[in-house]
Parts: C-alpha cells; sequence; structure tokens
C-alpha cells in the first residue's frame, strides 16, 4: 500500500529529530532546504549553514526531543506542519529545563 503524503511528512520530521538527537549534520543538511530560516522559540534566527554550523560545534545538542502533536496539511506540493514539542536542549554543555513550545514548519 504507497505511503500517504501526510505519513511521507511525518517520516521525515521524524527523521529530522532522530538528527537533532545525534546531531547528525549529513542528514539534517539533507533534509533541510538551502533557503530555511531557523528562528528559535527565543527570536534568534539562523541560516541553514549557521544552523548547521552551531550542531556541528555543539553549540546546542538536545537530551529530549519529543513531539506531542503534529497537524499535518498538504497543499498541492507544499506541506505546512504545526504542533507542540517538548525538548531538553544543551546550550555549550549546559542544560537547560524542559521547554514546551510549538512549531511550526513548511
Amino acid at each position: 500500500m504507497p505511503q500517504s503524503a501526510e505519513d511521507a511528512v511525518a517520516a521525515v520530521e521524524q527523521r529530522r529529530i532522530d538528527a537533532l538527537l545525534t546531531s547528525d549534520i549529513n542528514v539534517l543538511d539533507e533534509i533541510i532546504d538551502e533557503h530555511c530560516t531557523h528562528i528559535e522559540s527565543n527570536g534568534t534566527s539562523r541560516t541553514k549553514a549557521a544552523f548547521l554550523a552551531d550542531v556541528a560545534k555543539q553549540e546546542f545538542s538536545f537530551d529530549l526531543f519529543e513531539i506531542d502533536e503534529n497537524h499535518i496539511r498538504i497543499f498541492g506540493g507544499t506541506a505546512v506542519v504545526a504542533g507542540t514539542y517538548r525538548n531538553i536542549v544543551r546550550v555549550r554543555g549546559n542544560p537547560n529545563p524542559v521547554k514546551h513550545a510549538r512549531h511550526l514548519h513548511g
């Protein structure tokens, strides 16, 4: 049975989370678009190159990253993913408290 578009997007989202947990630059480079701007919950923004460089330098890493809910909508050739997550991020090796937040990916 062919995979639905929503299931395919959910699989890429899980692959992204797994790559963040393991700091896998190759996977992140493969699945993040060149024009992506990553915006942190504190408002900090990074280009794809800056984001990957920070992951490589371990400027931040994750002890936990779990999606609580995802809503995936397909509009032609574009997918929009919105939902909530929680994570424990380490900034320069120092763990932060559990963060509960919302996400939006297109």
